[in-house]
Order: C-alpha cells, then sequence, then structure tokens
C-alpha cells in the first residue's frame, strides 16, 4: 500500500541547495535532487524548474519511488517471472502418520515407535556386558543380577515419570521413599532403590570393551548406534505437514567431552548443539543432527549453515514444502539452492546482513504495517514495520500469488500479500523454541557426568514429544490431552510388566506385595496360590498371616484350607451359621 509523505519544496528565491552524495541516504527520504545542465522534461509533473540555478528537484510521492531510484545493484523493484506452479501444489498439507504409525493407538506403543525393540535390545545388550564386568566386584550375586528388555523398560519409565513432577536435578531418593509419604508408589513398587542405581550406573549404549577403539575414530561412537536408529525412527513414521522449521536446540553439560561447547544461552554456558526440523503444525521432530565438530572421517561434516540446512532438508527436498528458518540459516544462496529442488524457505535477516538496501533498515518516515519489496532471482526481500515501530526483515521464496493472474496486480493485494508472509512466519518462528520448553519442563535428564547419557536424555524428551504428536493425531475424536497426562499414563504402562513380576518373588514382604496388587488392580487370588492342606487337629505350626516378627505359633488351623491360624486371624462360627454359609455358596 503506498503512503504519502511530507514533501520539501524548493523556496521561491531559488537559492542554491548544496547536497552530498553521502548525505542522500535512505533514512531520511523526503525529497532528492537532481542536478542537470539539460533542460529537463516538462511534460513530467514531478519536476520543477529553477531557471537562475538549473536545479532540478524530484518529488517523491512513496518510500517505493524512492527505493526505484535509489536500489542497489543486487536488488531489483521488479518482481521476476515465476515459471510452473511452485508453491500450490500441496500434496499433505497437514501431518499425517504413516505405516506403522497409524495403527498405534496405546502410549507405550506409540513410544515404541521410536524407542523400538532394537533400541532396548541394544541397551540391554551392551548395559548386560558391562554388568559382566562389575560383578566381580560384588560379593553377593543378587546385588549384580542381569538385567533384561522388561526392566529397560521399567527403568525408562521412571526417568519419564519422575520427569512429570519435575524432580530431574534432585535426589532420586525422595521418589523411592515409601515410609515419609514423599516418594511416587508406582516407582518404588516396580524396583528398589539399590536396583536403580545399579542399572542407572552400568547402562551403556556400546560395547564397552570396543568403546574406546572406536571412540578414537568417531567421537560419538559411545552413542552412535542409538542414536542412528532413532533418528531413523523419527523420519519415517510421520509425513510432515506443509510448514516446517529448522532450528538450533541447545543441552546443558559440564562433565568432560571431546566435542561440549560454548554455549551463551545456557546457564553453564557449555553443553552440546542439535539442529532440530520440526513440524510446525504439531511439533514433531521429523529430523535431528548433533553438532559434533572436528570428527573423524567419515563422520566429519561440515556445520556451515547451508550444509546443515540441506542434509536436515534432505529428506522432505521435492515435496513443496516450506521451510521456515532464524537469522542463523537465512541466506539468498540457500533460499536459490532449495528453490530449485522445489522447496520453499521463509527466513528471518539482521539488519547488519551485506547488500541490504538503506531504505529498508530505516522506519523514518514510514507508517506501522507498512512494507517494503525487492527481488533478486527468486528471493523476495521484505521489510516491515511493526507495531512499536520496529523493523522485521524477510527473505522468502514462499508465495501463494497465482501465476495466471494480471502481472500488473493491484498495489493494495501486494501489501497484503506481505503483511500475510509476515503473519505467517510470526506463527511459526517459535517452533523449536516450544520444543526446547516443552523439553526443559518435563526434563528426564539426571546429574551425570556421562556425555552418553545426556544425549540419549534428550533424545529420550524428543522421542515422547514424537509419540505424544502421533497419539493426538491417531485419536482425533477424543479430546486433547495434556501432555504431562499422557507422559505419566506412558511411564505406567512401562512400569506394570515389571512391578506384575516383581510381585512373583517370593522374598518381598507380604505388605509389599498387596500394595504391588492394588497397583495393578489384581486380587490376591491371582497372585497367590493357597495350598490347601488336611485339617491337623494335634499338630502345632506358626500363623500363616502373622509376619516373621511376630512368629506366632498355634494349634489351630482352618477348616477349609487346613493352614494354621492363631486367634487374631480366626473366626468361630457356630455348626447352623457354618451350614447356611456353605448352603449360599452352593
Amino acid at each position: 500500500m503506498s503512503h504519502e509523505l511530507n514533501v520539501r519544496w524548493m523556496p521561491e528565491d531559488g537559492e542554491d541547495i548544496h547536497v552530498k552524495e553521502e548525505d542522500v541516504i535512505y533514512e531520511d527520504i523526503e525529497y532528492i535532487e537532481e542536478y542537470s545542465l539539460d533542460e529537463p522534461n516538462t511534460s513530467d509533473g514531478a519536476i520543477s524548474t529553477n531557471e537562475e540555478t538549473n536545479t532540478y528537484v524530484t518529488k517523491i510521492e512513496t518510500i517505493d519511488s524512492a527505493v526505484d531510484m535509489l536500489q542497489s545493484s543486487v536488488w531489483s523493484m521488479q518482481p521476476p517471472e515465476r515459471t510452473g506452479t511452485v508453491g500450490r501444489k500441496l500434496a499433505h498439507p497437514r501431518s499425517v502418520p504413516i505405516g506403522l504409525a497409524k495403527s498405534a493407538k496405546g502410549y507405550a506403543e506409540c513410544l515404541s515407535l521410536f524407542l523400538d525393540a532394537d533400541v532396548i535390545a541394544m541397551i540391554t545388550e551392551y548395559t548386560n556386558e558391562q554388568i559382566k564386568a562389575e560383578q566381580p566386584n560384588y560379593t553377593r550375586e543378587r546385588d549384580a543380577n542381569l538385567t533384561d528388555e522388561t526392566e529397560i523398560r521399567a527403568l525408562l519409565g521412571i526417568l519419564f515419570i519422575a520427569g512429570t513432577v519435575r524432580d530431574g536435578r534432585e535426589n532420586i531418593e525422595y521418589l523411592f521413599d515409601n515410609k515419609t509419604g514423599t516418594g511416587l508408589e508406582a516407582v518404588y513398587l516396580t524396583m528398589s532403590s539399590l536396583r536403580y542405581h545399579f542399572l542407572i550406573r552400568n547402562v551403556r549404549f556400546d560395547d564397552p570393551a570396543a568403546a574406546l577403539d572406536e571412540s578414537e575414530g568417531d567421537k560419538l561412537a559411545p552413542i552412535r548406534a542409538v542414536y542412528e536408529r532413532i533418528v531413523s525412527n523419527c523420519q519415517k513414521y510421520v509425513r510432515p505437514g506443509r510448514f516446517l522449521m529448522l532450528g538450533e536446540q541447545t543441552v546443558q553439560f559440564k562433565g568432560k567431552c571431546d566435542f561440549r561447547q560454548f554455549l551463551a544461552n545456557v546457564p553453564s554456558r557449555a553443553g552440546f548443539k542439535f539442529h532440530l526440523l520440526a513440524d510446525c503444525e504439531t511439533s514433531y521432530v521429523s529430523n535431528l543432527e548433533m553438532c559434533v565438530p572436528e570428527n573423524q572421517n567419515p563422520y566429519n561434516l561440515s556445520y556451515a549453515p547451508m550444509d546443515i540446512a540441506m542434509r536436515l532438508t534432505e529428506p522432505i527436498q521435492g515435496k513443496q514444502k516450506t521451510i521456515v528458518f532464524g537469522p542463523t540459516f537465512t541466506s539468498p544462496e540457500l533460499i536459490k539452492k532449495l528453490y530449485e529442488s522445489r522447496t520453499m524457505v521463509i527466513g528471518e535477516v539482521k539488519k547488519s546482513y551485506p547488500d541490504i538496501p538503506k531504505a529498508f533498515i530505516s522506519n523514518k518516515g514510514r507508517p506501522e504495517h507498512s512494507t517494503l519489496a525487492a527481488y533478486h532471482d527468486a528471493v523476495t526481500l521484505v521489510s516491515y514495520v511493526t507495531k512499536r515501530k520496529d523493523l522485521m526483515l524477510l527473505m522468502s521464496s514462499f508465495t501463494d500469488a497465482d501465476p495466471t493472474k494480471n502481472e500488473e496486480s493491484d498495489e493494495i493485494e501486494k501489501q497484503t500479500q506481505r503483511i500475510q508472509l509476515v503473519e505467517l512466519y510470526n506463527r511459526t518462528k517459535s517452533t523449536i523454541h516450544n520444543i526446547q520448553q516443552m523439553c526443559t519442563m518435563y526434563d528426564v535428564v539426571r546429574s551425570t557426568r556421562r556425555w552418553p547419557m545426556i544425549v540419549f536424555f534428550n533424545l529420550m524428551n524428543l522421542c515422547a514429544i514424537n509419540a505424544w504428536c502421533i497419539y493426538q493425531m491417531n485419536h482425533p475424536e477424543e479430546s486433547k490431552i495434556s501432555r504431562r497426562d499422557f507422559l505419566v499414563n506412558m511411564s505406567l504402562e512401562l512400569l506394570r510388566p515389571q512391578a506384575r513380576r516383581r510381585l512373583d518373588n517370593k522374598t518381598i514382604a507380604r505388605a509389599l506385595k498387596q500394595r504391588i496388587a492394588t497397583f495393578l488392580g489384581i486380587s490376591r487370588e491371582e497372585y497367590e496360590t493357597v495350598p490347601v492342606f488336611d485339617n491337623r487337629p494335634d499338630s502345632r505350626g506358626r500363623c500363616y498371616l502373622c509376619s516373621r516378627a511376630r512368629n506366632k505359633s498355634t494349634r489351630m488351623s482352618c477348616h477349609s484350607c487346613g493352614k494354621f491360624t492363631c486367634n487374631a486371624h480366626c473366626a468361630h462360627l457356630c455348626r447352623t451359621c457354618y451350614m447356611e454359609d456353605g448352603t449360599e455358596e452352593q
């Protein structure tokens, strides 16, 4: 939309106006003076003549006309001719699950798409190798028993449910406390505190015997297999929607690591960088990459912004998607390269970016919500004035314009399209930031100095977010479930198989068995078979309902099962009542 500006006219007395070339800048566009010794064209109404000084003043009606006169050599005010219908063929405008993800209905089932059987089997195998190496340090064999897949899933469930109560950096013993009432019943009924600490110390993601040799050739070797498997699962179970965002995620780590980086936006100023490609509508992470600089070949990758963007967007190139970039990744070269592969881009640039016309980085004399546009090949540069009189610069190859429409479209329609582009960017630019917040809110991380554990904790957070997205896509008829409720239900499904197996352990206390049965929702008859003995009127035995500490002996036995019971755990019935009860049962 054109906006008229105040025009400064020439004085009638014809005084000379000395204007230096450096003074004619875009920050103060009110008038432009042109010096010429030739007679101007008097038919142009925008030029007035002073015969004495031969000075001609050009009246500037709009900002666009000024930029048209003083445009740089890179940008042009005329949009290029676009051929074809790039950006209008939208086969899949919304995210949809594909493959096995379409049939995943349960909470833990959605998580198992990413932390699948192969990932759990690798963790179990390498953890058992580490346990075997640690067994000679224990005098009792039961203190260093081998683990299995069910127990590893229960360990992950404890980490997830600890994250829901935001206990990541707290002492884990509070969750296992069953005496003062501060613990989580689902946690201490599943496994003991000693067993949890033993597993968390010995969990491994690579063969411990070969870890030292492999780390010399690959810095990410201790978790490479699990990391690549999870990334592959994230790529193949969801077809992303029309708009995706590429951004950076930071993970805090203060321990020792060869590729730990300085991070300005984390409290400890050190940690790891992950680059995420996420769907803007559902926050589903469709691709990710960990930054490991100066690695050995063939894992030594370039981490230039263009190379990162081309690698992460490779699975979706040529599918008419639109990628949203932050200032770190946006460049005309990257936009052109993705445009050639039928991928649109919307990205923000800083005011200090080179080759930006000065009119585009100044808001003086420009009203709110006004825009300027310049073009260079397939790239469109848009300057937008916000409500607070600040400037937003966008580079884009995205367009919704109809190529069959008349080229001389109305200026109001162009202004509307630019504002819609700005609104679209404002809606989608916080996608990666929201994912970072979700990971921080219910973080599974525990205090550790082992960097593979920190990497795996972050992968667990991202897998939980993806599982939550798939669950919502597979249950569109239900009301939206909160992420905390989803994590709690998912954790309980991971814990129950291990709790049920613990119920069959004959060495745990009877009171603990009863609480586990209540947690699982099963009756006593389902987990405890009561043997039937013959009546022994002259023998003596210990009451089977009394605790070991009491050690109550008695001569009385149950008439039905024959087990010994003391006076506190038996009832006396007369023959009439006993016969009536027997008749009712029959």
